[in-house]
């Protein structure tokens, strides 16, 4: 699934990059449960757990806009640390690889920039360095994540441009796969469960 939304992002970038407009940037995305009265957290409370450095994906995106329409690849991660480890051979991460399509209701140069986005991701979980961990773990690992699942995400949002740079936020809806993903000997990867919504923060470079 990694290599197949590798492949389509390479494809395009191939057959629209001398026409396109390219952007690419840093993100920060946060994922939420819906707490006990069924709400999701607004968007300066999304901020506020960013500021404070909670459950922060750090990544990065490319973009090609062609008038309105563009296509993506992002991927951002978290690591998790194992501190009885030091040297980081047994470190973990979470890590979100998307491939999607934006509409840009203004031109993907406008000053005001609101959007609509729909893609398709992975979401997996898996020892952040394999070599190392083959090491230190003494076993043989494949390149196939630890755990996976496919998913679709829908959402909207809104940047700020100013020439060559530009700021965004957009809230995306994750919908979760009902089919498993498989690893490279066709056996079925275990799940792991998508977070429901996110919020992404941003800034980009316009090509």
């Amino acid at each position: 699934m990694k290599r197949a939304l590798l492949i389509v992002a390479i494809i395009a970038i191939a057959t629209t990059g001398a026409f396109a407009q390219l952007t690419f940037g840093l993100s920060a995305q946060q994922y939420y449960e819906e707490d006990a009265n069924g709400d999701l957290p607004t968007m300066s409370e999304a901020w506020a757990d960013f500021r404070d450095g909670v459950g922060v994906y750090a990544g990065g995106f490319g973009e090609l806009i062609f008038g309105q329409l563009g296509v993506g690849l992002s991927f951002n991660q978290q690591t998790f640390v194992d501190d009885a480890y030091p040297s980081g051979e047994r470190d973990m991460w979470n890590y979100d690889m998307n491939v999607y399509a934006s509409y840009h209701i203004f031109g993907g140069r406008a000053f005001i920039d609101p959007f609509l986005q729909a893609g398709l991701g992975v979401w997996a979980f898996d020892y952040k360095n394999k070599d190392e961990a083959e090491v230190s773990l003494g076993t043989t690992l494949t390149d196939d994540p630890l755990m996976g699942t496919g998913y679709m995400d829908l959402g909207l949002g809104c940047g700020i441009n100013l020439g060559m740079v530009g700021i965004f936020v957009k809230g995306m809806w994750n919908i979760q796969s009902q089919e498993p993903l498989f690893s490279q000997d066709n056996n079925p990867l275990p799940p792991l469960d998508t977070m429901p919504f996110k919020w992404v923060f941003g800034a980009k470079v316009l090509l």
